[in-house]
C-alpha cells in the first residue's frame, strides 16, 4: 500500500512538473531588464557613494588623509553620485510610479 502511494505521489509530481510542456505554456518574456530592480540597485549604489563621501570627510577631519587626497576622492565620488542621480532620473522618467512611492525605499 505504501509503495502504491509513493508511485501515485511520484506520478502526480511528474504530471505537475511536465504539464506546462504538454499545454505548450511559455514563460512571459520581457523586453529587457526589470527597470524597477535596476532603479533599486541604483538607489543602493547612490547611498553607498553618499556614505563613502561622508567617510572621506570624517577621515580628512581626523587627519587620516591629506588635503590633496581628500580633494581627489571628494571630486571622484561626487562625480559618481551625480552620474547615479542622473541615471536614476532617466529611469524614473520611463517607469510609471504609484503616487507616494519611492522605488529605492
Amino acid at each position: 500500500m505504501l509503495v502504491l502511494a509513493g508511485i501515485l505521489l511520484t506520478l502526480a509530481v511528474a504530471a505537475f512538473v511536465l504539464s506546462p510542456m504538454v499545454r505548450h505554456d511559455s514563460a512571459p518574456l520581457t523586453d529587457g531588464p526589470d527597470l524597477l530592480a535596476r532603479l533599486r540597485e541604483l538607489h543602493a549604489l547612490k547611498n553607498v557613494v553618499y556614505e563613502t563621501l561622508q567617510d572621506v570627510e570624517f577621515d580628512y577631519h581626523a587627519g587620516k588623509i591629506s588635503e590633496p587626497d581628500f580633494r581627489e576622492m571628494t571630486d571622484r565620488y561626487t562625480n559618481e553620485a551625480v552620474r547615479l542621480v542622473q541615471r536614476i532620473e532617466e529611469i524614473e522618467a520611463q517607469v510609471p510610479l504609484r503616487p507616494g512611492r519611492r522605488p529605492g525605499a
